[in-house]
């Protein structure tokens, strides 16, 4: 296709000169943007600087307050998904891409420098675009069953100068949720002791408050129920056109009083919506379905509660349905007709086979989220060490370690040694302190015993970098059954 070139945003037959090219408009994703002037502390103003730029981070942070050189040039145009500048920069060696999602990623082949790529957290999918990038040494990429073109990836692995290629396991694989049902929110009855009003909500909004939301006491007992209907009903038109208008992070609306259980809950990333209903106490649970996926080994832009991804086979990037969903069990305190879920069946062999599931689950290091961290369980005379080496996708924006790996690594030393003094512990809480950080090194986590009692088991949890640093500590508190531990501690 010819080149369109503009002046003042109307095209024109002229051809500028090569050393005129500045004066050819380009669009660029506003997020792109700031990346970049957090790279180089300013905004390139030629092309030519454009192409000189040899390190783009997504995650790097520029502390300087100078405004100096930031200002865009007027040939940049902001345009939302446009990421096709990067294929400008040919002297780009070190790309980190990370929680985006592009349409188009074939602006790479362009960046023939390129030598380290890190897209694992992308919807980065074509590894053709690999073989046209010579001069690659190492590659971070997305679990293969999201990967398209994989034989060009093979080939890649077995030249004699083969670049260092990443792929990870899936964080869920299919053949653990063998006993899901799909079923149509209109054949669900969902009540709480008889009554299917919705009685608790809260919502976090993201940005200003809608103007009926103000005065809202927020998942205060029955704030919902107490309502008039009149304010209900604004109220429900406002959330709606929040959720369409990406204005939402968080939703929760119980048919409990205080909003502790049969509640319809909601998280949104990047475009991405996982609807959720749960009763709280184990009986039953509903993920909303999306149809365009038939797998959970491709995962959406939503972590529930920052750590655990969803799959997007269980979450929506239709937000009209998503606010249809929420409309009516706000209105009904029922799954909307016509929207299809997915149901956990809770056969006898199903619920016997998770049982045994979460009686090894310390035990093994294969599991799903400890193996997705790196986790190395050691067992120790008493209790355990938690072990992991620091990787890139361990970095907090700072390019540290997040702190949700330190309360991993601790949570799994402290669970661990729980289950090797009984048989069935149960968390009763937790509580944990950051003292440091440390960009790289191994990590290790180590439990100490403070009490064993008939009934309480108290564990002490400290996390190190290279043995030498302290970086956290908490205790773990822990309800026993009273069987087949006998330790002798200080306490």
């Amino acid at each position: 296709m010819e080149e369109q070139f503009m002046i003042k945003g109307m095209p024109t037959g002229i051809r500028f000169p090569e050393d005129a090219e500045e004066k050819k408009e380009y669009g660029i994703d506003p997020r792109l943007l700031v990346w970049i002037k957090n790279n180089v502390e300013g905004c390139p103003q030629t092309l030519e600087e454009f192409a000189g730029i040899t390190r783009l981070d997504r995650w790097k942070v520029n502390r300087s307050r100078s405004t100096r050189g930031y200002e865009t040039p007027s040939w940049l145009v902001e345009k939302r998904g446009d990421f096709s500048i990067i294929g400008e920069m040919k002297e780009l060696q070190y790309l980190l891409l990370q929680e985006i999602e592009i349409d188009d990623f074939s602006f790479l082949s362009r960046c023939k420098k390129l030598q380290v790529l890190d897209v694992q957290h992308t919807n980065f999918s074509d590894c053709s675009l690999l073989a046209e990038l010579p001069e690659l040494k190492k590659v971070y990429l997305p679990p293969r069953s999201q990967m398209i073109h994989t034989e060009v990836l093979d080939a890649i692995r077995i030249k004699a100068e083969a670049p260092d290629i990443q792929v990870p396991e899936s964080f869920y694989k299919d053949e653990d949720f063998k006993n899901m049902k799909i079923v149509d929110g209109g054949s669900v009855h969902l009540a709480y002791e008889g009554n299917a009003q919705v009685r608790c909500v809260g919502v976090d909004f993201a940005g200003k408050c809608p103007s009926a939301w103000k005065d809202f006491a927020q998942q205060e007992e029955d704030c919902w129920a107490d309502l008039s209907e009149e304010a209900r009903e604004k109220m429900t038109d406002q959330l709606a056109a929040a959720i369409k208008n990406g204005r939402v992070h968080s939703f929760l609306l119980s048919q409990e009083p205080w909003g502790e259980g049969h509640y319809l809950s909601g998280e949104f990333s990047g475009g991405w919506a996982a609807v959720f209903y749960d009763t709280g106490d184990g009986d039953a649970s509903y993920s909303v379905y999306n149809a365009d996926y038939d797998t959970v080994e491709i995962l959406s832009p939503v972590e529930i509660g920052g750590q655990s991804p969803v799959p997007k086979m269980m979450a929506l990037e239709d937000m009209e349905l998503v606010a249809k969903i929420v409309r009516h069990f706000l209105k009904t305190g029922q799954l909307c007709p016509g929207t299809m879920w997915l149901k956990e069946e809770e056969d006898g062999e199903a619920l016997e086979s998770v049982a045994q599931t979460e009686a090894l689950l310390p035990m093994d290091a294969s599991n799903s989220f400890i193996a997705y961290c790196g986790i190395e369980i050691i067992p120790e005379e008493q209790g355990c060490c938690a072990r992991v080496k620091v990787e890139p996708k361990h970095h907090n924006p700072y390019g540290i370690v997040h702190g949700g790996l330190l309360y991993t690594m601790a949570d799994t030393a402290a669970g661990y040694t729980a289950r090797t003094l009984t048989p069935s512990p149960v968390t009763l809480n937790s509580e944990f302190h950051y003292m440091g950080n440390a960009p790289y090194g191994i990590l290790t986590a180590r439990t100490e015993i403070l009490k064993a009692g008939q009934h309480i088991l108290l564990l002490r949890v400290r996390v190190m970098a290279d043995e030498k640093l302290l970086l956290a500590e908490g205790t773990f508190t822990y309800y026993s059954d009273g069987k087949d531990h006998d330790v002798k501690t200080g306490a």
